[in-house]
């Protein structure tokens, strides 16, 4: 079913920024995250995780800490912080 699932014709489309993650390691789809990038037209950033940090493999299962900064920086740079009211 997975593979019916395409982006062809349609990430090119994405107007919002973006955020894609780049293990190494990837055991799942390897390579498919930094073709998304490349054909992404909107603002976007890609942020890469490697082994030497513990952060390789599908969704980082080994550095969730690391993996979420990361995502949460970005957030926050992206959408502007916000602080308590």
């Amino acid at each position: 079913m997975v593979r019916q699932y395409k982006l062809d014709g349609v990430a090119e489309k994405i107007r919002c920024p973006m955020l894609v993650t780049d293990p190494e390691n990837e055991q799942f789809w390897p390579g498919q995250w930094r073709r998304l990038y490349e054909v992404l037209t909107s603002t976007k950033v890609l942020v890469s995780f490697t082994a030497a940090e513990g952060a390789d493999s599908h969704c980082e299962p080994k550095a969730l800490g690391l993996r979420n900064q990361r995502i949460f920086d970005w957030l926050d740079e992206t959408l502007g912080a916000v602080g308590p009211p």
